[in-house]
């Protein structure tokens, strides 16, 4: 069974979608925990929050899961929907890393584990003397590339910035994870998606991972100088889209580290993620679900 370590911190999210707003828990390692409960993999999660909102924790899927580092505040978003890809979001920025120095205080014994995933929802998220202490083990490090290009605009809204230390960040990552308007910003109009995805593996990534909506997805392996194009799977009304991309990045970790290829570990990953579409709240449904979905998609 694969064990993951994943790192990064939860947030207390106000989401509004079709013109409902809802209070809830949010962060990729929530989410992304949900998936690995509900497909049984085993794992643990290093989060950052206050002591203040240690109660949030009650609401992942197994509290023994999971190892706080408590800080001085609890990050907060605020996401509006414009529609199901699009939205504006503002945040109180709290700046609370997960170092190097609390990870080894935490005595994590990394030879127990197969893969870690590092979900910064920032810039300030990301503790590079720790990246750089992970990347020495012989473990793959799976990075969702969102946080690191949020910068602070007025009043607290978010707005897209290019990082100083982009490619430093980088060096150290195996498995790279994006969505389209994400890669868009990162090479402008210089490049199309496609040699913007080649561009971004000259940067360390072997695998890239390009997450296109209601499109699917595109996968590229350096290795193999291949370009994979996974159909989206086919989706009845959209409930909630919070958390769909970090739920595709969870069950194509699973997938992939299962010993499948890149194409059914995509395709794993689209139906995994458009089940939690179509639910309010995290995935919860089952591998059974998730297999009885495929059938129907293959036309059984």
């Amino acid at each position: 069974m694969v064990n993951l370590l994943l790192i990064g911190p939860i947030t207390k999210d106000k989401n509004i979608f079709n013109n409902k707003s809802k209070s809830s828990i949010g962060g990729a390692v929530y989410y992304e925990s949900y998936v690995l409960e509900n497909l049984e993999s085993d794992y643990t999660i290093v989060t950052a929050l206050s002591k203040d909102d240690e109660y949030l924790l009650n609401n992942f899927p197994n509290e023994d899961r999971i190892i706080p580092v408590f800080k001085d505040e609890t990050l907060i978003f605020i996401n509006e929907y414009l529609n199901d890809s699009n939205r504006i979001q503002k945040s109180n920025f709290a700046e609370i890393p997960i170092t190097l120095k609390d990870f080894k205080n935490l005595n994590i014994d990394l030879k127990d584990y197969d893969g870690i995933l590092i979900n910064p929802l920032l810039l300030s998220d990301v503790d590079l003397d720790l990246l750089k202490y992970l990347s020495g083990f012989d473990l793959p490090i799976f990075f969702s590339i969102q946080g690191i290009l949020r910068d602070y605009s007025l009043n607290g809204y978010v707005k897209k910035s290019m990082p100083d230390k982009f490619r430093e960040i980088l060096k150290y990552v195996n498995v790279l994870f994006l969505d389209e308007f994400e890669a868009e910003f990162i090479y402008g109009d210089s490049l199309d998606l496609i040699d913007t995805i080649k561009n971004l593996s000259t940067l360390g990534p072997n695998e890239i991972i390009v997450t296109e909506n209601s499109k699917g997805s595109l996968i590229y392996n350096k290795y193999e100088e291949r370009l994979y194009d996974i159909e989206a799977c086919p989706t009845g009304k959209i409930s909630s889209p919070t958390g769909a991309g970090d739920t595709y990045m969870a069950a194509y970790i699973v997938k992939r580290l299962n010993k499948s290829n890149i194409y059914e570990s995509g395709q794993f990953a689209s139906i995994v993620s458009t089940l939690k579409l179509e639910n309010n709240g995290p995935f919860k449904d089952s591998i059974l679900d998730v297999l009885d979905r495929l059938l129907d998609n293959l036309g059984f």
